[in-house]
Order: structure tokens, then sequence, then C-alpha cells
């Protein structure tokens, strides 16, 4: 028979993720509410963090949490050696540290998600920069050229104006002589 999956939306510092777990609602919405809680810490104490900063620290502040509880863990095996009420003792501990160290999993592979996902957003919008630069350089291209032209456009009126200028004294002239040999 097959797991059941569930599907739950959370909220990581003002982001809205669909979580898929074998786990409960309550217990996805608690690991997010951890992660939402730990990133928001981190943002208080310096708010000019990028997210994917604040999501890198967040995920060291956890897993430094994870290898303390794992280190706890190894105490808690030898613990477990030592007879009697501290042999129960010590199994009681050994199982919350694994919940905890399953939960903490949980939480870390989320936050490499993350880190995933903001770097492919990274990339896409330096790629996006990059396109942009290369318009830029080719519109600059065709402003030069088209200044060129003008440039040229203008040498080519001047010279003109020029000509008619000349072809209307020429006329004036041409047309007082005529005036001139009529009388």
């Amino acid at each position: 028979m097959e797991d059941k999956k569930n599907r739950v939306t959370v909220n990581i510092i003002g982001n809205e993720y669909t979580m898929m777990g074998k786990e409960p609602e309550e217990y996805i919405q608690s690991v997010a509410f951890y992660v939402d809680k730990r990133m928001k810490e981190i943002r208080q104490q310096n708010k000019n963090l990028s997210s994917t900063m604040t999501a890198v620290l967040a995920a060291l502040n956890i897993t430094d949490e994870l290898f303390k509880l794992q280190q706890e863990l190894e105490a808690t095996k030898k613990e477990v050696a030592k007879p009697g009420k501290e042999l129960e003792e010590a199994r009681y501990q050994l199982r919350k540290t694994k919940e905890e160290l399953s939960r903490l999993h949980g939480e870390t592979d989320n936050l490499k998600q993350q880190l995933a996902n903001s770097q492919e957003e990274a990339a896409n919008i330096y790629d996006e920069w990059l396109k942009a630069q290369k318009e830029i350089k080719d519109l600059r291209e065709k402003l030069s050229t088209m200044e060129e032209l003008k440039d040229e456009l203008e040498a080519r009126l001047s010279k003109v104006k020029a000509e008619e200028k000349r072809v209307k004294e020429e006329l004036e002239h041409f047309l007082k002589a005529i005036d001139g040999n009529k009388v």
C-alpha cells in the first residue's frame, strides 16, 4: 500500500511554498514555521541581507544545531550502555534526538532547495542583464549610424541650398538681362 503524501502551503519570510511530505500537515507547518522564525531572526539582526544570504545563514545555523544534536546523539548512545534506569532514560533521549534530527534534515533539505532556486533566479537575472547590455550596444551602434547619416544629409542639404542660391542669382541676372533688352 502506498503512503499518502500531504500537500501543504507554507509561508516563509513572506513567500508561499507548496510542500509535499508523508508527515502530517501540522508537522510540515511546524517545520516551515521554524525555518521562517530562524530566517526572521537573522533578518532582524541585519536588514540588508538578501533572501539568499538569509537562507544560507539560516541553513548554517540549523546545520550547526544538527551537528550539535548529532554529537548529543553520540553521547546518548554511550549512555545507552549504562544499565537500568539510565538505559531507559538514554533510550528516551535517543528517540527524541532522532525525531529532532529528522525534522532538521527536512528543514535543511528545504533550505537547500530554496538556495538552489535563488541561484537559478540569480542566473536568470544575470542572463537578462547580459541581453539588455547587448541591446544597449546595438542601439548605440544604430544611433551612431543614424547620426552619421544625418550629418551626411545635412551636408547634401547645404550643397543643394548653395546650388539653389547660385541658380536663383543666375536666373535673376538672366531676367534682368532680358528686361534690359526689351526696352
